[in-house]
């Protein structure tokens, strides 16, 4: 039984946070996800699913293919954006990845919700753009420590859109207890993506919080403690959500484990859920369902840290 029910109107984001393990060695846990999710398209409204990168846990083929595998089991049903996390290269200073073998720009561009790219017929960084309860969204996808012509080029896409609210999915941006990576706390960060590109506070002072329409953050990345809730406001008054979730650490790296992000009829609300189509079991702890009201752009500023817990094991 769910704790919380369904709310019929609502519409829904799947959040899926790092399968690297499921894609290394647990197939079956990535599978119950993405068919669970097929199944649930229409009963659920869902309108999109995220990963929040680390789709594998070594850039090599076998592995892509069992995210390939799972993934086209939402062909026709679910649009879906990908992020790469650090695991999804190779390591090399050129930051190649197999992400673009089997995940093609020329694929994703046969969807209507399929903004655009970064860079011409690579996946790393894209948009998309799609209705969340009777109101137009973009989903700026980006690349593990976003590079700053990156940045750049998300920051135009989101001026070129400025009457839709906004999503940014990024592998890394939160760390745990509810800050953002910053490059400034030294040794404190463990995995900082700094090295990479922007980490999460430079983010939010060169991208996230210039906008007026971004309303979420997505990110996921941290293993240990992996449940943030960050609760900042923008330049513009904008109330910013900045959510993270890793559940690798629990068994099976992860137990199946994603997030029901659903949009009440209210045209207001947001009800989290933590669920595992595996176990057909949610987690009920604080960290992992809440709800939150999305603004319609006016707050009194500050930031405000939400409870987070670590999974339970």
């Amino acid at each position: 039984m769910e704790p919380w029910p369904w709310i019929a109107g609502s519409t829904t984001l799947v959040v899926l946070p790092d399968t690297e393990v499921y894609a290394q060695k647990r197939p079956e846990s990535f599978e119950a996800q993405t068919r669970w999710i097929a199944a649930n398209a229409r009963a659920r409204n869902i309108a999109y699913a995220l990963h929040l990168g680390d789709i594998v846990h070594d850039d090599v083929d076998a592995q892509w293919q069992v995210a390939k595998r799972c993934f086209q089991m939402l062909d026709g049903k679910v649009p879906y954006a990908l992020v790469p996390g650090n695991h999804d290269y190779n390591n090399d200073p050129r930051r190649l990845t197999h992400l673009n073998d089997y995940f093609s720009a020329a694929e994703f561009r046969k969807w209507p919700t399929f903004g655009g790219v970064f860079a011409e017929g690579r996946m790393e960084n894209t948009f998309h753009l799609c209705r969340i309860r009777n109101r137009d969204w973009i989903i700026l996808a980006l690349e593990f420590g976003p590079r700053d012509e990156v940045v750049a080029w998300a920051n135009r896409v989101l001026a070129a859109h400025p009457d839709r609210l906004g999503i940014v999915v990024t592998h890394a941006y939160l760390f745990r207890d509810n800050v953002r990576f910053d490059h400034t706390a030294g040794k404190k960060q463990r995995a900082s993506p700094h090295g990479w590109g922007n980490d999460g506070e430079q983010l939010w002072q060169k991208l996230v919080r210039q906008h007026a329409g971004v309303r979420l953050v997505f990110s996921g990345h941290v293993a240990t403690g992996g449940l943030g809730h960050l609760v900042s406001t923008g330049e513009h008054g904008n109330t910013v959500h900045q959510i993270m979730v890793d559940y690798e650490n629990m068994r099976g790296g992860g137990s199946g484990y994603l997030r029901l992000v659903e949009f009440l009829p209210d045209g207001r609300s947001v009800q989290v859920r933590s669920y595992s189509p595996l176990l057909d079991r949610y987690l009920t702890d604080a960290g992992n369902q809440f709800t939150f009201a999305l603004n319609s752009g006016t707050s009194s500023g500050g930031e405000s840290k939400q409870p987070a817990s670590a999974p339970a094991k």
